[in-house]
């Protein structure tokens, strides 16, 4: 019914987008940094999502630090999004990954990897090419917001695909509507979080970290859970072994892409990909579990873990 007036407004949106800082995908000190990070966004993330745990990674080991993210122009910010998911532009991502993480290993010997939610897949994927013992004894992951190797159909498809949706490639896309009203149907719905801790409190906003446009006063954003499944397939085919590599995983126990699946069925997912040293649960949502202070917990753990003190 209103297809063209919300493709129309999403694609004007894609312009002012530059407060994400798509294309700046390198911070820090290149020359002699005190850790090196390199950062794969999931879906709908674009390079500059890091900005959210820079404080976290300043605050626990200084100004000096070099972070490089994934940068691809296929999956720009101002990319649409259904432009983006193809096999081919996935596989692309891919071999990016694996180049920088080479080209960092070699400069600097050791890389702490952080993956945010589908963004592990990413990862699970680019390894398989790379594969290597010694790369494993010098990379560590992290994985902030721990995301399911498969989104189940959401209900609401239906409805917003009649107001809003098209196909295109065989995939069904449609928008659907952010507000903090709408949390109770799903916590990922919400616009911002009111964050507070000890005597810090903090409002954080969704768009400053995800594409959103305006249409009928909300939020919305396009999704296709049909293509995003198909993606997910195709990263995940072939990962037969786990990844030997240091893990530890960041979960929102109210997470809303899991829908309900309980704590032992998340866990049962991450053990197919890695053995990890830590697994933290947290009582947040999907994109606001990585708090400065979940955060900084998780980065904790691994220190804890490089100095022998594991909890």
């Amino acid at each position: 019914m209103f297809q063209k007036l919300f493709k129309r407004r999403y694609l004007e949106s894609l312009k002012f987008y530059k407060h994400f800082y798509d294309d700046i995908y390198e911070y820090g000190s290149r020359d002699d940094p005190t850790k090196v990070f390199y950062f794969i966004p999931g879906i709908s993330g674009a390079p500059g999502q890091v900005r959210f745990i820079l404080p976290s990674l300043y605050h626990a080991y200084g100004a000096e630090i070099y972070v490089r993210c994934c940068h691809h122009r296929a999956f720009s910010a101002a990319v649409p999004i259904w432009d983006k998911y193809t096999t081919a532009n996935v596989d692309d991502k891919h071999h990016v990954i694996v180049k920088d993480l080479w080209e960092l290993l070699s400069n600097y010997g050791e890389v702490v990897v952080i993956v945010s939610s589908s963004g592990f897949y990413d990862f699970v994927s680019a390894w398989q090419a790379m594969n290597d013992a010694s790369a494993a004894k010098r990379l560590k992951l992290l994985w902030g917001a721990c995301a399911p190797d498969h989104f189940e159909e959401s209900r609401w498809e239906g409805l917003f695909f009649r107001l809003n949706g098209f196909v295109i490639n065989g995939h069904r896309w449609f928008a659907y509507p952010n507000h903090n009203l709408f949390r109770f149907i799903n916590p990922e719905m919400t616009t911002s979080v009111t964050w507070s801790y000890e005597a810090l409190r903090k409002t954080f906003y969704k768009i400053d970290l995800e594409s959103r446009f305006v249409c009928f006063n909300l939020y919305w954003d396009y999704i296709s859970i049909g293509c995003f499944n198909e993606m997910l397939e195709h990263l995940v085919n072939g990962a037969s072994r786990l990844i030997p590599i240091e893990t530890h995983v960041l979960v929102a126990a109210n997470d809303g892409f899991w829908q309900g699946r309980g704590e032992a069925e998340v866990r049962e997912v991450i053990s197919r990909y890695v053995a990890p040293k830590t697994v933290m649960f947290k009582n947040a949502s999907h994109l606001w579990v990585v708090t400065p202070e979940n955060a900084t917990a998780l980065l904790r753990r691994l220190e804890d873990s490089a100095s022998g003190h594991d909890p």
